[in-house]
């Protein structure tokens, strides 16, 4: 049965406000942003506003994926600058009582990934998953976030 859209909405909200919650948790501010903001979610920095980020966030439900999509048009992150970042967050499974899981990268390098991943002209998907895709180095990569800290 195919998942309805507003479930998968609820997903990524609350892929989202994880991921905003561990940014408080380390002191760092940050924003949602709104929903027609292109390809970010949240707007981190530093309390003077001398230093700010992006943050694209993917969700993943694993009662209902075990990968992370993104499309063919990321592989372009290669170039994003280097305050622009991307959170997978794997949400955990309601039913077993699991805790979410997150990996951070920079959006050049999850373009690499992106590209790593190819499935040829006619499939615009790019699947990351634990087993291919995800850079284990990523996994509680909190500290690409250290010049946002107070």
């Amino acid at each position: 049965m195919k998942t309805p859209q507003w479930i998968k909405k609820l997903g990524g909200h609350a892929g989202e406000l994880y991921v905003a919650a561990e940014l408080s948790k380390r002191g760092i501010s940050n924003s949602l942003l709104t929903e027609n903001f292109s390809h970010d979610d949240i707007l981190a920095g530093n309390k003077d506003g001398t230093e700010l980020c992006y943050i694209q966030v993917k969700s993943c439900h694993p009662d209902l994926s075990h990968a992370f999509i993104l499309k063919e048009s990321e592989e372009g992150w290669v170039n994003a600058p280097d305050n622009q970042f991307v959170v997978f967050v794997w949400l955990g499974s309601p039913k077993k009582s699991e805790s979410p899981r997150f990996w951070i990268a920079t959006k050049k390098e999850v373009g690499e990934a992106c590209i790593r991943q190819y499935h040829g002209t006619k499939n615009w998907e790019r699947r990351l998953t634990m087993e291919k895709g995800l850079n284990p180095a990523w996994e509680n990569n909190w500290d690409v976030f250290k010049k946002y800290m107070p």
